[in-house]
């Protein structure tokens, strides 16, 4: 029985292709937790409103207790 080479290499590609596309959608979705998570932590630092720096000071009493339990990447 003979393959043939073109319909093996055809076949080839599109197993790579979905491969990648797969390994893409991954990365995407790893970057959107990761600024999923950076934005909840930075709601949280901010008192859970995004508008405290508009007032210049923290939307609540200056307490933060969100983040107690979490690890944070702060990077300044």
């Amino acid at each position: 029985m003979s393959v043939d080479p073109a319909a093996s290499s055809v076949t080839g590609a599109a197993v790579a292709m979905r491969q990648a596309f797969g390994q893409m959608n991954f990365g995407i979705t790893a970057l959107n937790q990761t600024a999923r998570q950076q934005q909840d932590a930075v709601t949280a630092l901010l008192g859970g409103s995004t508008d405290a720096g508009a007032t210049g000071g923290p939307a609540s009493d200056g307490t933060v207790t969100e983040t107690r339990g979490r690890n944070l990447n702060i990077v300044v």
